[in-house]
């Protein structure tokens, strides 16, 4: 406790409080010999998308965490979320669908996935339920209710998606399995409360729901370094310029993941060279369409320093998304690659200066040797960035809003833009 000594409070030191509030909490730790980092980080198929998820070229999605891809259609939530399976790294895939024609064989085909490591359990509802036989009519069901055999005489029951988060964790944690696992959720959107799978009024079901599927696998995914991906749609937020888009679900999506990856489509792009360019307005007029499409992705929810960061990438129709695209332009803001008259150079990196048509081909000669120079290069840039944003001189909120209200502006042109386009 305190003392008081000539009017002077003698404060109780560290050791004399670890060991008195230690007295009644034994179970506190000293939070140094915990070990909760991320254990591996999980490749997306693009340099600039994983940096910008992780600060790492290599791996973008962190295990143990859960993962959100928002958006708009076709912009790449479930070619992305699939293309994790391509990672040596990842020992199995499980996908959860509820989505006609999402995360399908056809996709892991499509994109050159190994499909003999995934596992696929089509998904309904939040909670589990049973449809009489007799009526066809629909019930609700806890998991003690829920029997091992899943068709009676009278019923065929169908098991719900937080009894079948919570126990496929539960095993993993208590037979010690320590391999690297994926869940795959395509799309939480389309996942319903049983009230409204029924026909009847939801009645805010679905929001409750949401909740108690974050918080019964949220620790637990940590603790067994299971990764879970979720795709989401979005709906029109009218009477909003600025935020014309909300995800589906309410707040639960959006406060849970650790990181959220916001994706649109775009027409700005730097990595089309203009013979590239014209070969594809030529493809766009001819019998085989448009086969490039360029997507922003924004993380709109990182709790690993890399919030609001952008990359840009292409999808390919005809294999996927190109594994280089963006990169040039990242270096290019990070001033890594500099600008020098008509070239540019890149020291310590590539011995010559090059023009930027030949900066893929350069890249794409040597990856191997070129991916940890260039990490480390990120690395000196991230720490030389933090110092100067150490030293920041802005005396009150309203600079702040005022370039905050720029660069909305800047958005706004864009946006213009591109529907113009």
């Amino acid at each position: 406790m305190a003392k008081k000594k000539d009017d002077v409070i003698e404060k109780t030191s560290f050791s004399e409080l670890d060991k008195l509030i230690g007295e009644e909490f034994s179970e506190l730790v000293d939070i140094s010999k915990v070990d909760n980092d991320v254990k591996n980080w999980f490749d997306l198929g693009n340099y600039a998308l994983n940096y910008a998820c992780s600060k790492r070229l290599t791996g973008g999605i962190p295990s143990g965490r859960i993962t959100s891809f928002w958006g708009l259609s076709s912009t790449g939530k479930s070619l992305l979320m699939a293309g994790v399976a391509k990672d040596p790294s990842v020992d199995m895939v499980v996908v959860l669908s509820c989505e006609g024609g999402g995360i399908s064989k056809s996709i892991f085909d499509f994109i050159g996935a190994p499909i003999d490591k995934v596992r696929y359990l089509p998904v309904t509802t939040f909670t589990n339920y049973k449809v009489s036989k007799e009526n066809g009519s629909i019930e609700e069901v806890t998991d003690k209710d829920l029997p091992a055999k899943l068709e009676t005489d009278k019923f065929i029951y169908h098991k719900g998606l937080i009894s079948i988060m919570k126990k496929f964790i539960a095993n993993i944690e208590y037979k010690g399995v320590k391999s690297n696992i994926v869940i795959l959720l395509d799309s939480i959107a389309n996942i319903k409360s049983v009230r409204e799978f029924s026909g009847t009024q939801d009645m805010g079901m679905k929001g409750k729901n949401l909740n108690d599927l974050f918080s019964s696998i949220d620790n637990a995914i940590e603790r067994t370094n299971v990764s879970f991906l979720f795709s989401n749609k979005v709906y029109t937020n009218f009477g909003n310029i600025y935020d014309p888009y909300k995800q589906s679900g309410g707040e639960s999506v959006i406060y849970n993941p650790s990181l959220s990856i916001k994706l649109t489509a775009t027409q700005d792009s730097e990595d089309v060279s203009d013979a590239d360019l014209k070969e594809e307005k030529l493809r766009r007029k001819s019998a085989l369409g448009s086969s490039l499409k360029t997507v922003r992705a924004t993380i709109s929810k990182s709790r690993f320093g890399t919030e609001s960061r952008n990359a840009t990438f292409l999808i390919d129709s005809c294999y996927g998304i190109t594994r280089n695209s963006g990169l040039f332009e990242m270096l290019r803001d990070f001033d890594i690659i500099k600008k020098n008259g008509s070239m540019y150079t890149m020291e310590g990196v590539f011995e010559k200066a090059f023009y930027k048509k030949d900066f893929a081909k350069l890249f794409s000669e040597n990856e191997a040797k070129y991916i940890p120079l260039l990490q480390e290069k990120l690395n000196e840039a991230e720490e030389r960035i933090k110092k100067e944003r150490i030293n920041i001189n802005v005396s009150d909120m309203s600079e702040i809003a005022a370039m905050q209200e720029t660069d909305d502006e800047g958005d706004d042109i864009v946006s213009e833009m591109e529907t113009d386009l």
